[in-house]
């Protein structure tokens, strides 16, 4: 199979060479392609067509895996930490501060000390206004709680927050790193 596969490699690169626009990624998929042939997790039903390799199928392999590759560069997690790992890109390493990375996760590892600390009610509620945004009527409305209920809790932990993080997260937004 990997035979009649290699015979036409230069189709292939080609192939992937007009999804890539990058000769180098364009081998790189084709040698993907080849690992997933031989590791079966194509039937070989698919890859043939009356004893011939079957182009349209390899047209989808290469773009299923072109795609799943663009999908894992860009998504969220590569592009946060894309700029610090990648030497090319020096501004970004110069730019990035640990001193306030590290005071903001303090700032945030004390909120969630308080918050383990509160009833599962007022978890919840701290969760679906801070987190998720809803306001506090529409929490009312969803829980079927009193409105006034509702905004006595978010007060509540502002003000919780107010006292234990005050000082802290005005330093933070000041840039005063070392106070915290």
């Amino acid at each position: 199979m990997l035979e009649l596969l290699v015979k036409q490699q230069d189709d292939w690169i080609r192939i992937a060479y007009n999804m890539t626009d990058d000769m180098d990624e364009a081998k790189d998929l084709v040698q993907e392609m080849y690992l997933v042939v031989l590791e079966g997790k194509r039937s070989i039903g698919n890859i043939t067509y009356k004893d011939q390799i079957n182009r349209y199928f390899v047209w989808k392999l290469l773009r299923s895996l072109f795609v799943d590759e663009y999908r894992r560069r860009n998504s969220k997690k590569s592009i946060k930490t894309c700029e610090i790992i990648m030497d090319k890109d020096d501004k970004a390493l110069e730019d990035y501060n640990i001193e306030k990375d590290n005071s903001f996760e303090y700032i945030i590892s004390k909120m969630n000390e308080a918050e383990s600390s509160w009833h599962p009610y007022k978890r919840q509620i701290f969760d679906l206004y801070f987190m998720k945004g809803l306001s506090g009527n529409k929490i009312a409305k969803e829980g079927l709680v009193p409105t006034s209920e509702v905004y006595a809790y978010i007060n509540e932990i502002k003000r919780e927050f107010r006292e234990e993080l005050g000082e802290d997260v005005t330093d933070y937004f000041n840039e005063d790193y070392d106070k915290i």
